[in-house]
This record gives C-alpha cells, sequence and structure tokens, in this order.
C-alpha cells in the first residue's frame, strides 16, 4: 500500500479545517499547506461526499468540517480519497488470487495480519488526536512485547511499536542483556532498579502457582531527551512453566487501559446485537413456517420442550458426551427450524392424501439440504458461530439415522452430531402423535414403542433410552395430552 499525494493532502487540510474551527478559504488552504490551488477542489468534493466536510460558496465560502474531530479517524479520512488501502490485492474485497488458495496460503496470513494491525492503527487514531496538544503519547504509544522460552534461554520481539526494539533485539544474543539495554536507554532513572528485579530471568518463575503466574508492574518510561520528562508505562509477565513460555508485554499504561475498556465495550455491544439480529431472524423464520402451514405455534413450543427434555437426561446420563447447559438452550431454541428446507417443496406435495410417488419423494428429501443452505447466509460472529454449527446440523443431518440408512449424507453412528440425533427422535416422535394429511393420529404410549422398535428408522440405544426416560416424565405427558 503506497498513499497518493491527493490522500496526504487530504489528510493535511482536514488536520488544518479541525485546529482552525471556522471556515477556511480554498486559497488560505493553498497557501497554508502548500498545495495546488487547482488540486483543492477536487479533495474537498470526495471529502465532501464522505460528509466529513461542508462547502460553502461565494466571497466568503470556503470549507470546514462537518463533525467533531474526535469522530474522524484517519482511516475514514484516507478510504474515501483512495481507491482501496490493501497492502496485497488478495486482500481486497474481490479476493483475487493467482493461484486460488487465500485460504491456505501462509503468506495471504501474514499480510492479512498486517493489514489489520494497520488498519486498526488508522482506524484508532483520531483527527483530534493529530491536532491537539499534548496529545503525542498516541505517536509514541509504546508497545512491545517479547516471547521467551524458558528451557531453551531463547526469546524473540514479536511486536514493537518502536522499530529500535527490533533493532536492540537483533543485537542482543540474550535477554538479560536487552533488558539491561532496554531499561538503560528508557526507564526512569528512579525506576531503574524495580524494574529489572521484576522482568530479570530469575524472577520469572517466582509465585508460580500450578506451574503458571501474571504479574505487572508500573513504571516511567522517559519521552526525549529531557531526562525528567516521562510517561507512565506498565510491565506486564505471564510465564507458564508447564509449556516453558513467558510473554512480556511492556506498554502505555494510560492509553492501553482506555483501549481496552473502549475495545472490550464495543465488541460486547456488537456481539449482542449480533445475536438479536440472530435470534430475531429465527422468530422470523419460524413465522414464515408458520404462515406456509409447515407448523403451528403450538408444534413450535412442543419440539422445543422435547428437545430439551431428551438433551437434559442425555446430559444426566451420559456426561462424557460433554453436553453442556448452553448447548442445551441453544438447540432447543433453534430446533422448530429443523425443516425451513420445506419452503421450497411444493404445498401439494407436502399436503397430499396418501404414499407420495419415488419423484415426489426425491423431491422432499432434498429439504435438508435446502435448510442447511439457507443457514449459511445466517449472520456471523463470536456469538453466533456456535449457533450456526447447530443450525446447519440440525437442519442438514435430522433425518439421518444411526444405522447409516438415513438422508441426504447416509451418515452413521456418531458420524451424526449429537443435536442433529435429538432433534431427528423428536420429530419422529412430533409426527406420530399428529395427524398428517398421509397418516393418522398416534397415542403417545403407541409411538414410543415404535421408535422403540426401530419403526422410524435407527436410532442409537442411548439416545431411544433418554428418550423413553425423558416421555415417561408428568411434564412430558401432559404437554403430549
Amino acid at each position: 500500500m503506497q498513499l497518493k499525494n491527493s490522500t496526504d493532502y487530504a489528510l493535511r487540510i482536514v488536520c488544518y479545517l479541525a485546529a482552525q474551527e471556522r471556515m477556511v478559504s480554498t486559497s488560505e488552504l493553498s497557501q497554508k499547506l502548500n498545495i495546488s490551488a487547482n488540486y483543492i477542489p477536487k479533495i474537498a468534493k470526495k471529502l465532501k461526499n464522505a460528509k466529513i466536510i461542508t462547502a460553502c460558496e461565494g466571497t466568503n465560502g470556503g470549507y470546514m468540517l462537518a463533525k467533531q474531530p474526535e469522530n474522524i479517524s484517519l482511516m475514514e479520512i484516507i478510504s474515501c480519497v483512495e481507491e482501496t488501502i490493501a497492502i496485497n490485492r488478495c486482500l481486497e474485497k474481490d479476493r483475487f488470487c493467482s493461484r486460488n488458495l487465500e485460504d491456505s496460503c501462509k503468506i495471504h496470513k501474514v499480510l492479512l495480519s498486517l493489514q489489520n494491525t494497520c488498519s486498526n492503527k488508522l482506524e484508532s487514531v483520531k483527527v483530534s488526536d493529530v491536532i491537539h496538544p499534548g496529545k503525542d503519547e498516541y505517536f509514541g504509544r509504546f508497545y512491545v512485547v517479547l516471547k521467551l522460552n524458558l528451557e531453551k534461554k531463547s526469546y524473540e520481539c514479536i511486536y514493537s511499536h518502536i522499530q529500535d526494539v527490533y533493532e536492540e533485539v537483533r543485537k542482543t544474543e540474550s535477554y538479560e542483556e536487552f533488558i539491561s539495554r532496554y531499561i538503560e536507554k528508557y526507564v526512569y532513572v528512579s525506576d531503574k532498579k524495580i524494574v529489572h528485579e521484576f522482568l530479570a530471568s530469575e524472577s520469572l518463575e517466582e509465585g508460580l502457582v500450578d506451574g503458571c503466574v501474571e504479574k505487572d508492574l508500573p513504571y516511567r518510561r522517559v519521552t526525549g531527551k529531557d531526562k525528567d520528562a516521562y510517561i507512565w508505562m506498565e510491565a506486564k509477565k505471564f510465564v507458564d512453566t508447564n509449556k516453558n513460555t513467558a510473554i512480556i508485554t511492556l506498554h502505555n499504561e494510560k492509553i492501553v487501559q482506555n483501549a481496552i475498556i473502549k475495545m472490550e465495550q464495543e465488541l460486547i455491544k456488537k456481539e449482542q446485537d449480533m445475536a438479536k439480529q440472530y435470534w430475531d431472524m429465527i422468530a422470523l423464520l419460524i413465522a414464515v413456517l408458520n404462515h406456509n402451514h409447515l407448523v403451528g405455534i403450538e408444534y413450535q413450543d412442543n419440539i422445543s420442550f422435547y428437545t430439551k427434555q431428551v438433551y437434559i437426561q442425555l446430559q444426566k446420563n451420559y456426561p462424557e458426551y460433554g453436553i453442556t447447559d448452553e448447548e442445551i438452550a441453544s438447540v432447543s431454541h433453534l430446533a422448530p427450524i429443523h425443516d425451513i428446507g420445506k419452503i421450497k417443496v411444493p404445498i401439494e406435495i407436502l399436503n397430499k392424501n396418501g404414499k407420495l410417488t419415488r419423484e415426489e419423494m426425491n423431491v422432499v428429501k432434498q429439504h435438508p439440504l435446502v435448510g442447511a443452505e439457507m443457514t449459511q447466509r445466517f449472520p456471523e460472529g463470536i456469538t453466533t458461530e456456535k449457533l450456526n454449527q447447530y443450525s446447519y446440523e440440525i437442519c442438514r443431518h435430522h433425518h439421518e439415522r444411526y444405522d447409516g440408512s438415513g438422508y441426504p449424507d447416509g451418515l452413521k453412528g456418531n458420524a451424526i452430531p449429537i443435536c442433529a440425533q435429538v432433534v431427528g427422535i423428536v420429530d419422529a416422535y412430533d409426527a406420530l402423535i399428529n395427524k398428517r394429511p398421509y397418516k393418522r393420529k398416534y397415542e403417545p404410549e403407541e409411538a414410543i414403542q415404535m421408535i422403540s422398535k426401530g419403526e422410524c428408522g435407527a436410532f442409537s440405544n442411548q439416545l431411544v433410552q433418554c428418550f423413553q426416560e425423558a416421555a415417561k416424565q408428568k411434564t412430558w405427558l401432559s404437554k403430549a395430552e
């Protein structure tokens, strides 16, 4: 990535307008910033389209900011001038790759990491940070990450905001020598001793609990030639002797803390919004199923209830499955969408009285694939990753059977995800106890016997046992009635 001259001009124009806090003419911008007057209207037009600045014509006209400097990031300015800020074409939206291996290419991963670092930095620095006095710590933000191998007595610099630190690592063979040089060059004179004691290799393994320790130490770093000028820093050490590894970080205390708090708040809000969006979409899908007469409100409640009860029994009887309460809650809420793929099955086939023809049955058997494909368009995020997995597995595999006789993939045994196995047996039960165009309604006890005898396909002995136990409970019986 190499920024154009016009991008440099755009950055300078915005910063100048932010500092002046008034309408500024083209001639003043040209004179003060040493930019050709012919360039300024072209650049201003892009900034105006991005709603970063406003323009006013006339003798007293000119340009001024459209919003506060603290709300304008460097990324925002650059993005409106540059066609792309990707450092390589494989990072652009079209994901161009000459070998079509962007998902496995190690070079792509390295470039992506660098791109993320660059983008995050440009996004975090606001125009107000550039123009306000006393904000130099944003550009002297000192952040060093060292990784030590305790067994081999070796170390490396994983990241440094200042290139000089990388150079020091190259010059010094030992961690002790590097720490001595770092303390001599950067640490405030009265803090040198405590910092050395804290970071010395012999102190790394002090106070271990189960082979691990995490400690931090505030100290002062000199900021220039004036030895009395400093900013507060924090040294952190994370030691794990079980893995023979120690991580040392040295960072600006105030800036990092504020950045971490802000980042955590933004991530929490983003994930909360993502989760809400996800469940709103699930509710919409169930409403669509209801509208198309594929399920009813009572069915939604029943299928969720039955799924939860069988899951609880599995969790109780077979702890080796590792079933969590979160999994039970998620799958139970998602169970009603297992037949979402039937939206694309003609209604005359779904409501046909009597046995389906082979061709019609083949159409019906496509609904797990259709439903699974639909789930792949669900919102993606940290909080929805597991939900997306459950949704996909439920929709695609709820008609698989333990002996491999199911569809669409003919999965066998434990190759069938447990969530799909549970929804599969519950779906079979609910289909039996409710009237369908092609069959009569069976009594709950009769339905349980049919499933236990394998008349609805094979299920694992463990699942059938848990299903039987759940179906004997009073709450289950009252629901079935």
